[in-house]
């Protein structure tokens, strides 16, 4: 499907085709200038594609223009704001910055990536950005999550990847039965629930992912650059020894 942008676009298009074909004859009526720009497309589709090319490729760099504007005018927020759980080392001089929701599955994969770059990168430090855009028991288990950062901020990391190997959180029971696994206090963490705090990192949390141009999780971001996806380890390391 064309975007906007792409379908405007093409408009411009046929309208400079028909000024050009006018310009160039002394008199002709729209349906012949019409039926000109038809036959020179026909006999010259190329044109079309590789305005399209030139075009999909200037969208994508304005888009990643204003991710690093974005990015540069919340580097402080992204990775500094004390409404987030901070893991790894958290002294680190190399900050991982990861998106997630507990049900996405390429998240759950991307655990295992990140429990892995925390052991090889003893200098790395993780900030967690819950982003609970899948369901409603998504939401259930971050603000779960969060609330145990409140009240339990050392148990935060042990209950993230709890989550993120449980099999189903599909329903608020399933987020709860972890928390039991766990032997956590679930009536101190329902207290703070829909804390303020909780509310701010939520909020928060959406707007640097728009911002960024996140469109799904997993999302991450180290120092300037922003990795898309449940990429292998050995690029993101790749990453990180940049910033090295």
């Amino acid at each position: 499907m064309l975007s906007r942008v792409t379908t405007k676009f093409i408009g411009l298009l046929f309208i400079g085709l028909l000024w050009g074909c006018g310009a160039n004859a002394d008199v002709r009526s729209d349906e012949e200038v019409k039926e000109l720009v038809r036959e020179y497309l026909l006999e010259n589709p190329e044109v079309i594609m590789e305005a399209l090319v030139i075009l999909q490729e200037r969208e994508e760099q304005a888009k990643a223009d204003a991710a690093k504007n974005a990015m540069d005018s919340m580097q402080s927020g992204l990775t500094n704001s004390d409404l987030d759980p901070v893991g790894g080392n958290v002294d680190g001089e190399i900050t991982l910055v990861e998106f997630f929701d507990y049900n996405c599955g390429y998240c759950k994969r991307a655990a295992n990536t990140l429990t892995s770059l925390k052991k090889n990168n003893p200098n790395l430090r993780v900030v967690y950005k819950e982003w609970p855009i899948l369901s409603p028991s998504s939401e259930t288990a971050a603000r779960v999550a969060l609330a145990v950062n409140l009240v339990f901020p050392e148990r935060y990391e042990e209950l993230h990847f709890a989550l993120m190997n449980a099999t189903s959180l599909r329903t608020d029971n399933a987020v709860w039965a972890v928390v039991n696994k766990l032997n956590l206090d679930r009536k101190a963490i329902e207290a703070k629930l829909n804390d303020e705090a909780v509310n701010q990192h939520l909020a928060n949390t959406m707007a640097q992912a728009r911002a960024l141009g996140l469109t799904g999780t997993p999302g991450f971001v180290v120092g300037t650059e922003i990795i898309r996806g449940a990429l292998p380890e050995s690029e993101i390391q790749k990453v990180i020894d940049a910033q090295l």
